[in-house]
This record gives C-alpha cells, structure tokens and sequence, in this order.
C-alpha cells in the first residue's frame, strides 16, 4: 500500500509516524481475516433464513466484527495516504474493534466447544455434507482468533507509537529549553560604527584623508557677485577673491590712448 499521494501536483502529506512494514502487515492480516469471516457468515446467516432458522448472537457478533473491521480499514487507509492517521483517533478504532472480535471470539469458541473438539471426518460427521460444514467451522474459529490477535497487535503499536511521538517531543522541548538557558553573545561594534576603532589606517576614523574628493567647498561663484562688484566700482583681484567675475584691469585702459594705429604711415 501506499504511504503517501501527492495532490495538486507537488503537495504531499506529511511523513508517517507508524513502521511501515508492522503497520501493513496487521492491517493486512485484518483484512484478510475480515473477508473470510465475513464471507463465512453470509453463507450461514443466508442458509439458516432460507429454511427459517433463528440467526445466533455469536453469528451476528462475528458479522458486525467483520464488517466494521472492513470499514475501519478503508477509513484508516484514506487517512493515511492523503491526510494522514494519527495514533489518538486509530486508539479508539483498533480498541472499539477488538472489543469486538474478542466478544465474538469468546462466544464462538463457548457456543462451538463440542464440534471443534471433534475430527472431521466420516465417523463423527456420517457425510460429506456435515464433513464441510465441521471443515467451515474450524476456519471460522481460526480466522475469527486471527482477526482478534491482529487487532489487538494493531492496539498495541498505536500505544507504541503514540508514546515515541509524545516522548520525540519531550526531546524537542527540552532542546529548546537548553537553548534558550544558553547565555546569548554580546553586541560588539564594527569597524564603521565604533568611533575608537583604529581600522582606518592608524588614526582611525578621525585620520585626515588626502583625497581631493573631500575638500572643503568652496564659495559660490554665481552672477551675482559680478553685479555687486560692478556697483562697489571694486573689479578685478579683488572682485575675484570675493566671488564675482571681475574684469581685469588692463581692459580699463583703452580710454587713455583713443588714436588709430593703422598699419601704414600716416601722411604729413
């Protein structure tokens, strides 16, 4: 059987917490049990109305066993493969139904004492007839204590299980808790955020860096300093050191010579 089916493509139910191979192998031998004492029955109980016998309490307790065993089974099986079982709700399943197939053994095994104590054969039977029927009977008992030990079995590895879950997480808790009692280290400065570090060469941070990226800026030089300078009269270096576009002095100098200077000799 299958232990898991994937669904929607790519999820999966979670892994199981039953052995795979004591948890089938019961569950197999209940079902097998349950089918042939189910089938035995139905063939009695079918016999004994058509020529309008009574059916016999034992009869009918082995007939509900089966058939709740069955159902059980079918039940358990689709949890498994895409829910998955857990041991608390199969407890009360397996417990419910070996209650039952203890009943229905018990009452079989009182109500059958003599013909099972007996042989099949001629001598005790006197034809063939009675010869199955005595042969029916002691596949019944035998299947019938096979259903009820397989379901007990199948009890008791639910409580086994059940008590390696609790006891795996008992684990988990107290590794948490040692965890948690461990004593957390302390915050420690980097080489950026503490200002006494001396990762930056061997003044630190505080070291002055030579970078002409890190100059200090300068003042604007913007139009309105040639303005200002033009209203002060005061151009030139000076009007410079301040900020200004001021022209050079040689350009004020124009005034004093007005004469043309052709590139020939002037006539007398």
């Amino acid at each position: 059987m299958l232990s898991s089916f994937s669904r929607g493509g790519g999820a999966k139910t979670a892994p199981s917490v039953y052995p795979r191979i004591p948890f089938h192998g019961l569950r197999a031998i209940q079902l097998l049990s349950s089918v042939i004492v189910g089938g035995i029955m139905s063939y009695f109980m079918y016999h004994l109305t058509h020529d309008h016998w009574p059916t016999p309490w034992t009869f009918i307790f082995l007939m509900a066993s089966s058939l709740f065993s069955i159902a059980a089974l079918t039940f358990t099986i689709c949890l498994h493969c895409f829910v998955g079982l857990k041991p608390d709700l199969n407890i009360g399943i397996n417990g419910f139904n070996a209650l039952l197939w203890t009943l229905s053994w018990s009452l079989l095994t009182w109500y059958m004492s003599p013909t099972l104590k007996h042989t099949c054969d001629i001598e005790n039977w006197r034809e063939d007839v009675g010869i199955m029927v005595c042969r029916i009977y002691k596949a019944l008992f035998t299947f019938a204590f096979l259903g009820m030990i397989s379901t007990i079995a199948a009890l008791f590895l639910d409580f086994y299980v059940r008590g390696q879950s609790n006891r795996r997480g008992i684990y988990k808790l107290h590794d948490l808790d040692s965890k948690a009692s461990r004593p957390r280290p302390e915050a420690t400065a980097g080489p950026f955020t503490d200002p006494s570090s001396t990762s930056y060469g061997s003044g630190g941070l505080a070291e002055p860096r030579e970078s002409e990226a890190w100059d200090a800026p300068r003042m604007s030089m913007g139009p309105y300093g040639e303005e200002k300078n033009a209203r002060s009269g005061d151009l030139g270096l000076e009007g410079l050191r301040r900020g200004g576009y001021g022209a050079p002095e040689e350009q004020h100098l124009y005034a004093e010579d007005t004469g043309y200077h052709g590139g020939h000799l002037e006539k007398p």
